[in-house]
């Protein structure tokens, strides 16, 4: 039997208002497969009123989806403590109270990142061994998708957090696109084992002591080549990395469209080619992944774009399962244990 998931979904957070976040969930139920949506169910957390008209608007009143009321916001401006301390009735707050209680196995917000991040460690707690979470980006390659940590939860970094966020790539990739042995490399200046500062060079060996299938040195173009399934950087450099690659979907979306406009042969060109077009653009939608999970904690948390489309959003929720099915959060604490032993044993010796 598929493993039961219930979601809690923050519908106030978003940019674009609450009837997006609700249609995105009601997408969920309408567009992916029954492979994924078995045993699922979602409670949108904020104005009962409010989304209980939208729930309506989109039909959604038939699919296995509740409301539980709460009567504050978080806005983008607002600071991580206030979740915590001066808006405990949030959409946010009591969406996160949802999985601190057992109701909700995983949640979802495209609200405020840093009072998210605040809401899961309250709710959840840390693996013990990671004293600090850390968010990743799935990227497209030639190859298997290429999750990037960190993507800018944490700026800038030691060298144990750079080991622990390898760690959680691995167990990622396992537990999610279900790659028996994730391909792990450091992003670096070069390939070459001696490239980098201090920091790179000590984290390089630090990796080959671990039991990760650690493959060394990886430069920014070997990321959409598919040369790792897994990419270690700074949240700094990560953040870098993924704000260029969606400005570089869309420019090449917005590209094609405007030469597919110029001239009468384009438009045919087009319509001969409409299908591999639909494809590329596939694969270079940030939308196709929804959010990044905020790796490191007890428990599954989903941070999507604060202007994700209905279609981010149902794919932040498909995420939110993916996670939750695949025993991410118990494989990173397996990991993080055997390193804790293994780093023990070497003391001793």
């Amino acid at each position: 039997m598929t493993k039961e998931v219930v979601v809690a979904l923050d519908a106030m957070g978003s940019d674009r208002g609450p009837s997006v976040v609700v249609e995105g969930a009601v997408r969920f139920f309408k567009k992916c497969s029954s492979d994924v949506t078995n045993n699922v169910s979602i409670i949108l957390t904020g104005d009962r009123d409010c989304l209980a008209q939208y729930l309506s608007k989109f039909s959604g009143t038939k699919y296995p989806i509740s409301i539980v009321h709460a009567s504050q916001i978080i806005t983008m401006n607002d600071a991580p403590a206030q979740v915590l301390r001066e808006k405990r009735d949030s959409s946010m707050a009591v969406m996160a109270n949802l999985q601190k209680e057992g109701k909700a196995h995983a949640m979802v917000s495209p609200g405020n990142t840093g009072a998210m991040m605040a809401a899961s460690m309250f709710a959840l707690g840390r693996i013990k061994g990671i004293p600090r979470p850390a968010l990743a980006g799935t990227f497209p390659s030639m190859n298997n998708p290429t999750t990037i940590l960190d993507v800018g939860a944490n700026v800038g970094c030691k060298a144990e957090q750079l080991v622990q966020f390898a760690i959680m790539g691995d167990a990622y990739a396992r537990g999610v696109f279900n790659i028996e042995k994730p391909r792990v490399a450091l992003l670096n200046v070069g390939a070459e084992r001696s490239k980098g500062s201090e920091l790179i060079q000590d984290v390089y060996k630090r990796l080959e002591e671990t039991h990760l299938n650690f493959i060394g040195n990886i430069e920014g173009d070997g990321i959409l080549k598919g040369e790792s399934d897994v990419v270690i950087c700074d949240g700094f450099t990560g953040n870098a990395v993924l704000k260029t690659f969606e400005s570089i979907a869309e420019l090449v979306g917005g590209t094609l469209y405007s030469e597919m406009k110029r001239h009468w042969s384009s438009r045919a060109g087009y319509l001969l080619m409409r299908h591999s077009f639909a494809k590329l653009w596939e694969r270079l939608d940030s939308a196709e992944y929804g959010g990044v999970p905020l790796l490191g904690l007890k428990g599954t948390t989903i941070v999507a774009h604060g202007s994700a489309s209905p279609k981010a959003i149902k794919n932040a929720i498909v995420a939110a399962c993916d996670c939750y099915r695949g025993d991410v959060a118990e494989k990173i604490q397996e990991r993080i244990s055997g390193v804790d032993r293994l780093e023990d044993r070497g003391r001793s010796e």
